[in-house]
């Protein structure tokens, strides 16, 4: 298996050190990250979902919760959906086959309340509106 570079050595041990039931923030380049989360990390992704598809190679989705992604429902006049929301249904249906994992989409004030209460922040270079996404960790069984 290729060490990835978009897995910061900081980011590998923000997810290694991670509980059941923590959650993660995938944050953009635009994303507030250090006024909002409690920790940051960095990591050198241009695009969040490549670095989503790179994270699910080591950190399991919880799948005891019904909404183990959630992302954040444009606002301020934004009509369309995100397209990084169609790279992101594509990475967790190659990842998960069969499985269909849901975006769960909530609103720019619980996104704030949640990136606080979360784990950590992995602040990226992805410049696109929207890209901010939550995981909430599951069991590693391996």
């Amino acid at each position: 298996m290729e060490i990835s570079n978009l897995i910061t050595p900081e980011v590998y041990e923000v997810i290694y050190r991670m509980g059941h039931m923590d959650e993660l923030v995938i944050a953009d380049a635009n994303y507030s990250a250090s006024a909002l989360s409690g920790r940051v990390v960095f990591s050198h992704a241009q695009e969040n979902h490549a670095l989503l598809a790179e994270l699910l190679k080591y950190f399991p989705l919880d799948d005891d919760e019904e909404f183990p992604i959630n992302v954040m429902t444009p606002d301020h006049g934004y009509v369309h959906e995100p397209q990084i929301w169609n790279d992101y249904q594509n990475v967790l249906a190659r990842t998960y086959n069969s499985k269909k994992v849901l975006l769960n989409k909530i609103s720019r004030q619980e996104f704030y309340l949640r990136t606080r209460s979360a784990y950590a922040t992995i602040q990226t270079s992805d410049p696109r509106l929207y890209a901010d996404i939550i995981l909430k960790k599951g069991v590693v069984l391996e």
